[in-house]
């Protein structure tokens, strides 16, 4: 109840200061991550944003989307990504649509999107993951031959993937 020549109002700038400030005590999990994946080169293919979408971590037996930007550099000879391991999954599932395949194809010059859209899926984790652990991915191309990088389990803070061919 507020007594009559009472202003309620001048209190609120202190109990605001100390919600937020309540709210901000703990120590922010994600904020060693790097700001995005790691890059890889093999040939003429690019290989951008490569990380393992684990923004909660995933559990021993789940299964975890592999994110990345692909670039063929070349403007005369088309690849395709054919294969993808790691001692981390039971398996590596090439998509397409939400469907199995066998290959992803990479036409000459053109960029492939797989870190908006889920194009490789993880499955049967042999362990547990959380945030900021990294593990080996191998990515084999049926041209450019295979490229083993360190790939992290994030939420990165990753922007959208970028077509350089659109580049002004």
């Amino acid at each position: 109840m507020i007594r009559p020549g009472r202003k309620p109002i001048r209190w609120l700038p202190s109990l605001l200061a100390v919600g937020m400030l309540t709210g901000c005590s703990g120590r922010d999990p994600f904020q060693d991550l790097p700001a995005g994946g790691v890059n890889a080169d093999s040939g003429q293919l690019t290989v951008s944003d490569i990380w393992i979408d684990g923004p909660q971590g995933a559990a021993t037996g789940a299964s975890a989307p592999l994110r990345l930007a692909i670039t063929n550099q070349s403007t005369t000879t088309a690849d395709a990504l054919v294969g993808v391991s790691t001692s981390l999954a039971a398996k590596a599932q090439l998509e397409q649509n939400g469907r199995p395949v066998s290959a992803i194809p990479l036409p000459a010059g053109g960029f492939v999107d797989l870190e908006s859209t889920t194009g490789i899926v993880l499955e049967g984790l042999h362990q547990a993951v959380t945030a900021g652990q990294y593990f080996p991915v191998t990515l084999t191309f049926e041209n450019a031959g295979p490229i083993t990088v360190q790939a992290g389990i994030a939420p990165f803070a990753y922007p959208e993937p970028q077509d350089p061919a659109a580049a002004p």
